[in-house]
């Protein structure tokens, strides 16, 4: 590779890999609003459901298979992240990071 080359294919590659390899903060706007929350109130929960439930999946999946929660706990966080909270029956908890399912109990 010609070295005048070797510059410019570094960042573009450092850009792709810090900036590119991060979709949960491209585009992330904060949690889904309760209108859009709402239009998911057909489905029912079931445990069945909850564990299939996993982790990267968005809010738009989860309330796909679980329906609306009985509680919506959201935070905004430094630099415009948010961790938002979806709370089932019997004390289950469905957590996401920017947008995307991190864990659950």
């Amino acid at each position: 590779m010609k070295r005048h080359l070797v510059f410019p294919v570094v960042i573009f590659m450092a850009v792709l890999f810090f900036g590119g390899g991060m979709p949960t903060l491209q585009g992330y706007e904060g949690p889904l609003p309760e209108k859009e929350i709402a239009s998911y109130s057909n489905v029912v929960f079931t445990l069945e459901n909850l564990q299939q439930v996993e982790k990267g999946m968005t809010q738009e999946q989860v309330l796909e298979l679980l329906g609306v929660p009985k509680k919506i706990k959201e935070e905004k966080r430094r630099h415009d992240r948010w961790t938002v909270h979806y709370f089932y029956p019997d004390g289950h908890v469905v957590n996401f990071k920017d947008g995307l399912v991190v864990g659950k109990k």
